[in-house]
């Protein structure tokens, strides 16, 4: 075979790698299974695949290797959303989740997922070198309502709502909804994704008015919110009335605080606090 078919034939098997990887994240194995398979004989291996992705780093596609699992997270063309697009896509979730059949839902599932790998994704690796650059992207993904997917060592996904970095005795925690609140450390993560629509707010609790209080420079730095009014006492502590906030974002917002807030009442709400902080040092042996 002269040299100008073989670098045309290994330029086309490229591209069949690309497509692969766009339709899903796989490890190696899997991935020369699913491209033998297509070809119908043995033409690729683990080697030249390696070869193969490696071409594609090199013309500005992200593929990080995550779990074991090639994961593409940029691409140096793609379709550029505006946040009217996303509050668009939002509004069309609302909908079909709650006036659309199950076989609707799940196309529109598809269809997000499609929307998702070619609009910039957002996902860093989780390790030493770059843990601050995990926090950052979790902490953008809690600003901007957008739902995370945390890749866990052992090759489990989670899609889940973040609710914010917990601090606890200089430890740092990611702390997220799904189904009930939970409390992660960075050590059981290889990797986060900020994806791209945003999510449901969680459903409020309209009729419960909840009272903490704040101290410290904590209480100096603390932003009052629109469903929030303050009372700031001559200690310089700050007394805070908080309105129909759903119960696991507000105990995610103040376990951040530490042993600078308090809640006051209702009493339920005082003691399911008091819990919630014993469990989550108890698992976490902090």
């Amino acid at each position: 075979m002269e040299k100008s078919q073989k670098t045309n034939l290994s330029s086309l098997q490229v591209i069949k790698t690309l497509k692969a990887l766009l339709e899903g994240e796989y490890m190696m194995p899997e991935l020369v299974h699913i491209l033998n398979e297509r070809e119908g004989r043995p033409v690729f291996n683990s080697s030249v695949v390696s070869k193969y992705i490696n071409t594609c780093r090199q013309c500005g596609i992200g593929l990080p290797k995550i779990s074991n699992r090639y994961i593409i997270t940029q691409m140096p063309f793609g379709l550029k959303l505006s946040m009217n697009d996303l509050d668009l896509i939002k509004g069309l979730q609302i909908i079909i989740a709650n006036e659309m059949s199950e076989a609707s839902q799940k196309i529109f599932e598809v269809f997000s997922t499609k929307i998702n790998r070619y609009t910039g994704r957002k996902i860093v690796k989780v390790d030493k070198t770059n843990i601050n650059l995990s926090y950052e992207l979790f902490e953008r993904a809690v600003s901007q309502k957008r739902k995370v997917r945390l890749v866990f060592k052992n090759g489990v996904l989670l899609d889940c709502i973040p609710l914010c970095v917990l601090h606890l005795n200089d430890k740092k925690f990611f702390s997220v909804f799904n189904k009930r609140t939970r409390i992660i450390s960075e050590n059981r993560l290889s990797g986060i994704e900020m994806l791209g629509a945003k999510y449901y707010d969680l459903p409020p609790d309209q009729d419960v008015t909840v009272i903490f209080k704040l101290k410290g420079n904590l209480a100096k730095r603390y932003e009052i919110r629109p469903n929030e009014i303050c009372d700031e006492c001559s200690d310089g502590t700050k007394l805070i009335t908080n309105k129909g906030e759903a119960k696991e974002i507000l105990f995610s917002r103040l376990m951040r605080y530490d042993d600078k807030c308090e809640i006051l009442s209702p009493e339920p709400y005082r003691e399911e606090f008091k819990q919630f902080i014993c469990d989550t040092l108890k698992n976490y042996g902090v």
